[in-house]
């Protein structure tokens, strides 16, 4: 699902924003974290934040297109896409449905994770129901929600690739992935869905963290 209902200036402008906004929260810190959004869907084309480009300065004219197997259709001279669109290409090829992916790094969510011994292939996580998990599509019927747990493989291809395999064995999960003691790749249907995930996601894993001192 495209973000249709914005023209690209649109789209770009508002991901320039969203950067602002976790840049100002913490949550993209320095050149920290990376945004996309789809452009169209068929044939698949998307914008991504430039490497190396401080989140809270970033402009809409900073964002690069592409289409899938990293090609740069389009982007300012010398910048470079982020070194993790991979993972956002394998949200976008296992969840069609996805319109913007933000990856983000929440300290609560990077803590929770060192909490867990060191994966070295892809876990499945429960989170104990509660209400907050209705913001992430988890209803009190549906139980306990459900999140991977990746490996933080230096080698991002690598990363995408076990979350592309994890998402076709667990289409139910929570719209999220952890990288272990790195951070969230989380996702919408539209971009503003995707922005109110990562603040649901926030208090879920701050509410986890601050549980998980009182025992």
């Amino acid at each position: 699902m495209s973000n249709s209902f914005f023209s690209e200036t649109q789209t770009l402008s508002q991901l320039a924003s969203y950067a602002h906004q976790f840049y100002s929260r913490g949550w993209m810190a320095a050149t920290a974290g990376n945004l996309s959004a789809k452009l169209s869907d068929n044939p698949l084309e998307y914008a991504v934040t430039p490497s190396g480009v401080n989140k809270g300065e970033l402009r809409p004219d900073d964002f690069l297109r592409m289409r899938p197997t990293l090609e740069v259709l389009r982007g300012a001279k010398g910048l470079r896409p982020s070194a993790e669109t991979a993972i956002h290409e394998a949200i976008y090829k296992s969840v069609p449905e996805a319109g913007a992916v933000f990856h983000v790094h929440l300290v609560h969510a990077a803590v929770v994770s060192s909490g867990y011994p060191q994966p070295t292939t892809p876990q499945l996580l429960e989170i104990e129901w509660f209400e907050m998990l209705k913001a992430v599509g988890v209803g009190e019927e549906k139980g306990n929600g459900k999140i991977g747990l990746f490996p933080n493989w230096q080698d991002i291809p690598r990363v995408g690739n076990d979350i592309e395999h994890y998402l076709a064995e667990h289409p139910a999960s929570l719209p999220a992935v952890l990288i272990y003691n790195h951070g969230l790749s989380i996702w919408g249907k539209t971009m503003e869905q995707a922005r109110n995930h990562v603040e649901a996601f926030e208090y879920i894993f701050q509410y986890l963290y601050l549980k998980s001192t009182k025992r």
